[in-house]
């Protein structure tokens, strides 16, 4: 048994380890050339371009539109929530210690969330913030980052089992819905609640802040249907990324592939339908593993994005790790978990192998090596939302009948 001091001892050194770590790669920017994550000249670059929207509003300019103010010209495509931060007296010029403060905030919340007990979920926590796939967050400070912390703190309030608590978790779960549209997903936490009464007032509730917010939706809504990146090649994730690799344009090809994955997810799930309920810390790893699980898959579905969105597999990681807590079943975790490290780590030590044999290696045979690892990549990760899927499918069919027909 691990003593009580074993999730602080772990998390201290992992969120030293990872802060020294983060810190280097600011400090000496040919990591990020290295990497292929970006420009070294330029850290925080979405926070940038946050706050450059909130600067076009202050000067009467609508940032929905493409904006001067941003270095890239980038629109603003989020809540008009965000525009807010100029009532704050925050604009560009406060970027770099403003990323800082998120960036510290953010390592702090995932070890607090992870609290690693043994030194394997320390190292396995360290693989993952140190993943090229996060240091892409970390360097660009993508408002994913808010939204982190946001959900995180909505998932610690399910931790009491008053009602006040568990209210103020699924405002904070709407809340994050407002800010960034995908978090919507986190829907799958109300299913937690042990009475139908209860799973309805938390639905309300979480309908009531969406409908508060909905005058703010509209702009940005549509600003990101007309100008939001469809990225593919390196560092994307998402379910349209793998034919684009392949250079196949059929834009809807995906989606039946994508059909035989739900297909072969829902008939996987079933026998978590006479799963007993976890009781006591289990059911709060279960809990936290499934909101992550349903966002990222609602990510991968919803499009092409960026690989920085498997920060939120930090909530993961409890439940994969830890033994009896995956539902009893061991060689489903140990799978998820290999996919997750070779979604996260591939690409970026390709590109890294890729840079330092620029000189021996020729263009067209640097070219086919990083294609071949994309492609492989892409696979792993339709494996790996495979597999989350399947969990959550199975979590989700379990507690309606819980809630509806009874244990």
């Amino acid at each position: 048994m691990p003593s009580a001091t074993s999730p602080w001892r772990h998390g201290l050194w992992v969120a030293g380890l990872v802060a020294l770590f983060w810190l280097a790669c600011f400090c000496f920017p040919a990591v990020w050339a290295a990497t292929g994550i970006g420009e070294g000249d330029r850290p925080f670059l979405d926070l940038h371009g946050l706050l450059a929207a909130a600067d076009a509003r202050q000067a009467g300019v609508n940032p929905y539109l493409p904006n001067n103010f941003d270095p890239y010209h980038r629109p603003h495509v989020y809540s008009s929530w965000w525009l807010e931060l100029r009532r704050l007296g925050l604009g560009r010029s406060d970027t770099i210690w403003l990323g800082s403060v998120l960036v510290a905030a953010v390592l702090l919340m995932a070890v607090f969330m992870v609290r690693p007990v043994t030194r394997r979920e320390g190292v396995a926590l360290l693989l993952l913030l140190a993943s090229p796939a996060l240091l892409l967050a970390i360097n660009r400070a993508n408002n994913d980052l808010v939204v982190f912390i946001i959900i995180s703190l909505g998932l610690l309030c399910f931790h009491r089992e008053t009602w006040v608590w568990r209210a103020l978790g699924v405002g904070l779960l709407a809340v994050s819905a407002v800010l960034k549209y995908s978090p919507l997903t986190t829907l799958v936490v109300l299913l937690d609640f042990r009475s139908r009464r209860s799973f309805l007032g938390g639905l309300a509730l979480y309908g009531l802040v969406l409908a508060l917010a909905w005058p703010s939706l509209g702009e940005g809504f549509h600003s990101a249907l007309k100008y939001n990146p469809a990225p593919y090649w390196i560092y994307a994730y998402g379910a349209p990324v793998l034919l684009r690799d392949l250079e196949i344009q059929a834009s809807s090809a995906w989606l039946w592939p994508a059909i035989l994955l739900v297909a072969w997810a829902g008939m996987q799930a079933r026998p978590a339908l006479t799963r007993q309920e976890p009781a006591g810390p289990a059911r709060t790893a279960e809990r936290e593993f499934m909101c992550g699980a349903a966002l990222l898959v609602g990510l991968f579905f919803l499009g092409s994005t960026f690989v920085y969105k498997l920060l939120f597999a930090v909530w993961l990681l409890p439940w994969l790790l830890r033994p009896g807590a995956g539902g009893s079943e061991p060689g489903w975790c140990r799978a998820t978990w290999n996919l997750l490290l070779l979604v996260v780590w591939l690409e970026g030590t390709v590109a890294v192998e890729i840079n330092l044999l620029a000189g021996p290696l020729s263009e067209a045979t640097a070219h086919g090596l990083l294609k071949t690892t994309l492609v492989i990549t892409q696979l792993a990760t339709w494996a790996l939302v495979a597999c989350l899927l399947r969990f959550v499918l199975g979590y989700a069919a379990r507690r309606a009948r819980t809630l509806w027909v009874g244990a």
